[in-house]
């Protein structure tokens, strides 16, 4: 079980909306503003970061493509020359492709060359532009098939590479899976021999078209592109959401702070007004208090010797009387509160303080029909002032007697817990407004015609001066609840058997107690 300080700690300790802003109107706009510009930056930079590194992991394909294109044309080259383009020379004189042996050995040639590889066309245009040799027998001697760039190339130019798709790149990520020939290499290079003396130029024979098809790689950058934007978006937001969850964190702590130091500030200025307020009343009230006790005196000593006046004399010195009682009583609490005195440290048994004022109330409760339900047990012993206590135990008992106004019952319990005693006192009354449930232990806070305000604040006075907690609650069952914590006595604090248990009118209780 909890104990009623880590309970009562707990719950002062949450923040309340004081006179200033409010929570909610304390955000951190600047960190706010940050946030979203920071998820803006990093969404941006992991966009171009993860552009840049799949444009890399493209440019890398394609140069690999090419580059295995440019190793294949020079091996198409020497290997038609060394087996083809040679032994045809030597045995028929020239080379004419329109025969269908020389076409055959040539395919035979070519097809030993690029088997297995992903070679999707090859074609061989001779000088007047037609097409010599083609893996597709459709296209030999067709004219209007020769690509750009091909005189330049017959000329004995440089090779020449280009990338033919059938799609805009910036469609393909949405089309994926592709299909077949989207993305297509195409390598025109001159179709050279092999030089037949020592620092020759080779002899030119042609130009050489290759073909490949590299939608599938291609496929495969896009969704390599794909899963690093979708990861760097993902770890975007996750940092996003982490930044932000700080914020929110900070915004927190910063407005309950902000919160608590003007609660701290309020309670400051007023315990400084209430400090100059008290040292006035204080000196106002031992003025009046010598005066007031002749006057008290007068009227008691008038009242001795008037035995004999009539009726509406006496009335006019037993008023005199009582409203010099009360005011003195009045004067008494304003300087109990103004000059606190500090408790001694006796050994005081809680039951026999209760014991006391029980006894002293019940002549009152019996007229009022209160009865008592007291559930205490033996050897609640605590170090402080038994008078002190006496009075704030009274204190306490008397307002759940006003406030039940007539017949009702006061449950009256202790309990030993994790070093404290707990004492509940419980009416059985309408219970406490809550609008002014956190007033009630302000100084000069009061809801009677004929209260002072200082009631409840000398009871908290008194129990915070001997190191205890006052909390005021409404029950469950109605009625209200005041609970008083205070520090066990250090070599006794083990639990013992309960003392009392009794039911019944205050006069029995008061009677067995005594």
């Amino acid at each position: 079980m909890r104990s009623f300080r880590e309970w009562l700690g707990r719950s002062r300790s949450e923040p309340r909306e004081t006179a200033g802003a409010p929570a909610a109107d304390l955000p951190l706009s600047y960190a706010r503003t940050l946030s979203w510009l920071s998820l803006v930056v990093i969404l941006l930079t992991s966009l171009g970061l993860s552009f840049f590194m799949s444009n890399s992991a493209r440019q890398t394909l394609l140069t690999k493509q090419e580059e295995f294109a440019r190793l294949l044309a020079d091996n198409l080259n020497h290997q038609i020359f060394r087996r083809f383009a040679l032994p045809t020379i030597l045995a028929h004189g020239r080379i004419a492709l329109r025969q269908s042996s020389q076409y055959e050995h040539l395919s035979e040639v070519v097809g030993s060359v690029i088997h297995g590889l992903p070679v999707e066309r090859l074609r061989i245009y001779d000088f007047s532009r037609l097409v010599a040799f083609s893996t597709n027998k459709e296209d030999l001697g067709r004219t209007g098939l020769a690509p750009e760039g091909l005189e330049e190339v017959l000329r004995g130019g440089p090779a020449q590479v280009e990338i033919i798709s059938a799609i805009p790149d910036w469609q393909a990520p949405f089309n994926i899976p592709l299909k077949r020939g989207t993305f297509v290499l195409r390598l025109l290079c001159p179709l050279r021999g092999e030089a037949l003396e020592a620092g020759g130029d080779p002899p030119l024979m042609g130009a050489l078209e290759l073909t490949q098809d590299i939608t599938g790689d291609y496929e495969q950058v896009l969704a390599f592109q794909g899963i690093i934007v979708v990861m760097c978006l993902l770890s975007s937001v996750i940092l996003f959401a982490l930044l932000l969850m700080l914020i929110h964190r900070a915004e927190r702590v910063l407005a309950e702070r902000m919160n608590r130091n003007r609660q701290l500030e309020n309670e400051l200025h007023s315990n400084e007004k209430l400090a100059s307020m008290g040292r006035v009343i204080a000196s106002i009230a031992h003025e009046i208090r010598n005066p007031l006790g002749i006057i008290r005196s007068s009227a008691e000593l008038l009242q001795r010797r008037t035995d004999k006046a009539d009726a509406g004399t006496r009335r006019i010195l037993d008023a005199i009387y009582d409203e010099s009682v009360r005011l003195s009583q009045t004067v008494n609490d304003f300087l109990d509160y103004a000059r606190p005195r500090q408790p001694r440290q006796d050994l005081v048994d809680v039951n026999l303080v209760l014991d006391q004022a029980l006894a002293f109330l019940e002549g009152e409760w019996n007229r009022c029909g209160v009865r008592l339900e007291r559930h205490t047990p033996e050897g609640l012993l605590i170090l402080g002032d038994k008078d002190l206590l006496y009075r704030a135990f009274y204190n306490i008992l008397t307002n759940g007697q006003q406030a039940m106004n007539g017949p009702g019952v006061m449950r009256v319990s202790a309990r030993r817990e994790q070093g404290e005693i707990i004492l509940e006192f419980h009416d059985s009354g309408p219970g406490i407004d809550e609008a002014i449930l956190p007033n009630l232990l302000d100084p000069f806070f009061t809801t009677k015609d004929d209260g002072t305000g200082l009631g409840l604040p000398i009871v908290q006075s008194i129990i915070t001066s001997h190191g205890g907690q006052l909390h005021l609650a409404n029950g469950e069952e109605g009625g209200a609840v005041v609970t008083v914590a205070l520090p066990a006595a250090p070599s006794l604090t083990d639990g013992c058997e309960p003392r009392h248990t009794s039911e019944g009118t205050a006069t029995a209780a008061s009677k067995e107690n005594a």
